[in-house]
């Protein structure tokens, strides 16, 4: 690129804004590309550069180098990300498109560099006694890396790694846009206000200002989960219910144009094909020999403990909702999966006296923010100051500058709270810039994104959360606080970058805080009264919190044994996606199948989301932050040496030790699921796995 194009590309410039933030009012959609391409030219002069070395090669001159290499790219391509994730449409899912493919063909061209990977090799296998530990991790990973990444392949094995992955890439992507596209593709408009019971009013509000925007008369709701949630649980309607449910649940699997079927049994097969190339019999395979859980068997064998010691709650779970559902309905009422939902919620509104809307005017969405500020402050010391000058990726982000406790600037927190259509769905936390030191000792620090798809609230109205939309905040915001605290040399160690069943512990740790009256008092206050909580509406929540949760065990362990399932087929597979997963799970069933639905084809987080043959990650770091909190729990949730230990030992180290060598120096030993078992309120463990 000619240096008169850099100049007018904002992201080929030095940014020149606060904390070296991302220049996103002066970016256009045109300016990605080539900042890819140039970020690419870049990273590939500085390879060829280590290659041409004639010095012996060294973890200075070739391991450390390498690893800083990709920093200008990264940031591009994270900056764009957050953009996507946002807000996508089809111009900038062509983008995505072409982003993506040209970073696949660069990584391939990386990790098959066969002069690179000599010396690579070279450090690998000399003395290294003089390195010290985080050197010795970075070493063996880069090692392993391009290993895994096809460094030892010849000839037209090479040839095939790249057509493989490079192929991997565009389904993915679009799979992905598949599940957008037919998620905003669907609504479900209401001309009668009769079909409006049992709605709270806010839900209610929401849907007919879609319905204005989009210029209908009524009330519109939507596939997005801010709207389907309460409609699926609330809606006295049940044939609505029913239309709601079977849109949302054959999402990817209507048989139109945006059906992932197909796209799903190329990925598993391409996947597998992958593998073999690579030396596993499997995929899941090839992915669990770098994980803390090393092989299947040990996954196997703890979702196998947990559907043992959970199963016979959920399906008593399961039928004492039947038999209430039954009770209002009467003995010959057909129970449903659309019915699940709405007969859950009004027996936990009879068993506890408690339901969402005794809950919500307590966490208004900034008291909320507040309340997750407060405990980061009084845990580890850090404090948030609100930026209104840092440009943004979207009108609705807000932003905030994070300092240690020394007043030291430490981070940037982005936070988009608001679904929107083309948002990608669910929460999630993300990084623009990574932390790293450079050789001049100048600590970087990370840019961190935290979004959700809380329901926007009419003018002049708040956002209020129940208590599940809290909780999602709370996870979030650990991710967040594993990115901020983040204290490595090298980026590519930085945290959150740390095994995948390692990194959901930041998160769900912060979950356990949730129903804690010494975190609670100091921000629950009723939005209108600025009352306290009542002592008895949080014991009811205590109550509540192990309501179903047998059931929502089995669940994820469901949906772990479906992700198994697709990356350890030893045979291409040509079935029937849907009969194959029903296949899957019919152990575990506590309600009657409806074929013509299905998780796999809406699956975002192994088709396309990073977690393929890793969705266990979520149960097994449950079982880490039960038995994690529990130190909490006997030390005193706000103990501030408690908390230390977790940031020196957990949050900052991010990929620069073993992560179980890291739990065991915080917690002073192994794991235990018993502590888990005891939170859900599970009484019978199995013992015999």
């Amino acid at each position: 690129m000619n240096n008169n194009t850099e100049n007018k590309n904002p992201l080929l410039t030095p940014f020149g804004t606060p904390y070296g933030a991302v220049p996103y009012d002066r970016i256009t959609l045109d300016h990605y590309v080539p900042a890819v391409a140039d970020c690419i030219k870049k990273e590939e002069s500085v390879i060829e550069n280590i290659c041409s070395n004639s010095q012996k090669a060294t973890f200075e001159n070739t391991i450390a180098p390498l690893d800083y290499a990709g920093t200008e790219l990264s940031i591009v391509v994270c900056a764009f990300n957050a953009l996507i994730n946002a807000r996508s449409y089809d111009e900038i899912l062509t983008v995505e498109e072409q982003i993506q493919q040209m970073c696949t063909v660069h990584q391939n061209n990386i990790s098959l560099n066969e002069r690179l990977f000599a010396r690579i090799k070279e450090v690998y296998e000399a003395d290294n006694s003089h390195l010290n530990t985080a050197q010795k991790r970075l070493l063996e990973q880069t090692y392993l890396m391009f290993v895994r990444g096809g460094a030892n392949l010849k000839g037209k094995e090479r040839d095939t790694y790249r057509e493989l992955t490079e192929k991997l890439t565009a389904l993915s992507l679009k799979f992905q846009e598949n599940s957008i596209k037919d998620t905003d593709g669907f609504t479900l408009c209401i001309t009668d206000s009769n079909d409006l019971e049992g709605l709270p009013e806010d839900v209610i509000e929401s849907a007919a200002n879609l319905a204005k925007e989009s210029g209908k008369e009524g009330w519109i709701f939507t596939l997005h989960r801010p709207s389907y949630l309460p409609f699926i649980t609330f809606c006295r309607n049940r044939e609505l219910r029913r239309q709601m449910y079977m849109a949302y649940n054959t999402i990817g699997a209507k048989g139109n144009a945006y059906d992932n079927r197909a796209i799903v049994t190329e990925i598993v097969n391409k996947r597998l094909e992958l593998a073999r190339l690579l030396g596993y019999s499997t995929y899941s395979d090839y992915v669990l020999a770098e994980r803390m859980a090393q092989n299947t068997d040990a996954v196997f064998s703890m979702l196998g403990k947990l559907t043992w010691s959970y199963l016979p709650a959920a399906r008593k779970e399961m039928t004492e909702i039947e038999d209430y559902a039954r009770q209002c309905e009467g003995e010959d009422f057909d129970f449903q999966r659309w019915d699940f939902a709405y007969y859950s919620e009004k027996l936990k509104e009879k068993k506890y006296d408690l339901n969402d809307e005794m809950i919500r005017p307590y966490f208004e969405l900034n008291q909320a923010i507040y309340g997750a500020f407060y405990l980061a402050t009084r845990l580890y010391g850090i404090t948030f100051k609100q930026n209104h000058d840092i440009p943004v990726f979207n009108p609705d982000v807000k932003v905030w500058e994070v300092y240690d406790y020394d007043g030291r600037y430490i981070a940037l927190l982005y936070c988009d709270f608001y679904a929107r259509k083309g948002k990608h769905a669910g929460a999630w936390m993300d990084s623009i810039k990574p932390q790293y030191k450079d050789n001049n000792g100048t600590d970087h620090r990370p840019h961190i994104t935290l979004s959700t798809n809380y329901r926007k609230p009419m003018p002049g109205k708040p956002t209020l959360l129940n208590h599940d939309e809290f909780n999602t905040l709370m996870h979030e915001f650990g991710h967040c606080l594993h990115g901020i605290l983040s204290d490595v040399t090298y980026p590519g160690q930085c945290s959150p970058n740390v095994l995948w069943d390692f990194v959901e512990l930041p998160s769900q740790i912060m979950e356990n805080f949730a129903t804690e009256e010494e975190f609670l008092e100091h921000f629950a206050f009723h939005h209108k009264t600025g009352d306290s909580m009542p002592k008895d509406t949080l014991q009811k929540i205590k109550e509540a919190q192990t309501y179903k949760a047998a059931y929502q065990c089995v669940r994820q362990v469901g949906l772990g044994l479906i992700d198994q399932a697709w990356h350890n087929i030893s045979e291409p597979f040509a079935g029937d996606v849907l009969e194959y997963e029903q296949s899957v799970t019919a152990a575990l069933r506590v309600m009657p199948v409806i074929k013509e639905t299905g998780i796999t084809p809406q699956f975002g987080h192994i088709m396309s989301g990073g977690y393929a043959a890793g969705y266990y990650s979520y149960k097994w770091a449950e079982v880490l932050d039960a038995d994690a909190f529990s130190r909490f729990k006997e030390e005193g949730i706000m103990n501030m040496k408690t908390a230390q230990s977790f940031r020196d030992n957990i949050l900052s180290k991010g990929d620069s030790e073993h992560p179980m060598e890291l739990y065991v120096r915080f917690r002073g030993r192994k794991p235990q699921i018993e502590p888990l078992l005891e939170r859900d309120g599970i009484k019978t463990i199995c013992k015999h796995l």
